[in-house]
């Protein structure tokens, strides 16, 4: 057997030596069970790639392909009893009527299920807007800039963080197991400083809780020890917060993960968000392609997907608009923003525009079951 740039030589001459004419195959004639096993072991990008070589290649690479299943927004109008659910790709719109959220406000969401705080703004709990069951949580008496729960609170392994920048150099973590009577306080120090005006949402991601602030310090606080480190990029502050031009546009830091990699954007009003992996100890800008990741940013929780066809390489934000108009996002393959018109100047009514609302955030689609209770 010889192989020579993309072919192999199979001969009966080289078994039997008989002198028959030797058979020469190609790639495209292995097996489907082979071509499987090969596009298993792929990254998604060049699982796409090897789908455009031919047919069978094709079929075998779409069938090993794991494709995500892409949030939702979930919308609470200020002055309305009713719960708005959007799909962004089908561009639908529900409505559900939830009065045990009338008087909350929602701060974080993960798994299906949404953490809401009462107006007493010490009494917090989970809520499944789907199954419409309701986890109360012990009073939360730390006045927090920052939320995030680990895992669905069904889980069993449901943990509550709540962080605030008690000064510069001290950061105050609350900490509460699911089941438990009361939350666990803690100081840890910060020499790099952390600006506690401006800072990302908190993410979770192998046993520990991320969040990164406007001068580019990353606290890592570690949930098995219940220890808190942190780590500065001088070069990686936010850019726009040290410069007149942007002075007065909304702008925005947002911590994402995708199987364990932290994801950091900045955006700053109508200008391009710039994207950074952690990889190695370092942000390492991603500035043409997320690798068919797409980002789905809110001010509170921030989520990812992996090969979501027609989204793949975006970033998307909760705020659409009416008469079809789809989801605000960014692709990175054209470089530009969508729906919106690519103007060469903006308004300064464009320009101070949040790309996202105060009262939408992203959550896991409902399963279709339900889904057909709210046709």
């Amino acid at each position: 057997m010889t192989t020579s740039r993309g072919k192999f030589t199979m001969s009966n001459e080289d078994v039997s030596n008989n002198g028959l004419q030797k058979k020469v195959l190609t790639f495209a004639d292995l097996t489907s069970s082979l071509l499987e096993i090969i596009m298993s072991y792929l990254v998604l990008r060049d699982n796409i790639r090897a789908s455009a070589v031919c047919k069978a290649w094709r079929k075998a690479a779409e069938s090993v392909r794991v494709v995500e299943k892409h949030p939702w927004v979930i919308t609470f109008p200020k002055h309305e009893d009713l719960t708005i659910l959007y799909d962004p790709l089908e561009r639908k719109r529900y409505t559900l009527n939830l009065p045990e959220l009338v008087g909350t406000n929602v701060c974080y969401s993960k798994d299906g299920w949404l953490l809401m705080r009462r107006s007493s703004l010490v009494d917090m709990f989970f809520f499944n807007p789907y199954t419409r069951e309701l986890i109360n949580l012990p009073k939360c008496e730390l006045s927090f800039q920052a939320i995030a729960f680990s895992s669905a609170p069904t889980s069993g392994t449901c943990v509550v963080i709540a962080l605030r920048p008690f000064t510069r150099f001290v950061v105050r973590i609350s900490i509460c197991y699911l089941g438990a009577t009361e939350w666990i306080t803690q100081d840890f120090s910060c020499s790099h400083g952390f600006d506690p005006y401006m800072h990302s949402n908190l993410v979770y991601a192998n046993d520990h809780f991320y969040c990164l602030s406007s001068g580019g310090v990353l606290v890592d606080f570690d949930l098995a020890s219940r220890t808190m480190s942190h780590q500065a990029w001088n070069e990686h502050r936010c850019p726009y917060m040290h410069n007149d031009e942007w002075f007065n546009l909304p702008k925005r830091i947002y911590l994402a993960e995708q199987k364990g990699e932290l994801f950091l954007m900045y955006t700053c009003s109508s200008e391009i968000p710039m994207v950074y992996k952690l990889v190695s100890s370092d942000w390492e800008e991603m500035s043409t392609t997320l690798e068919g990741v797409t980002i789905f940013a809110s001010m509170y929780s921030s989520e990812t997907r992996l090969g979501v066809l027609g989204m793949w390489n975006s970033v998307y934000f909760p705020k659409y608009g009416l008469h079809g108009k789809g989801c605000v996002s960014y692709s990175l393959d054209e470089g530009r923003y969508y729906p919106r018109k690519k103007l060469p100047k903006p308004t300064i009514w464009q320009m101070q525009k949040e790309l996202c609302p105060l009262r939408s955030l992203w959550i896991e689609p409902p399963s279709k079951d339900i889904l057909d209770l709210m046709k």
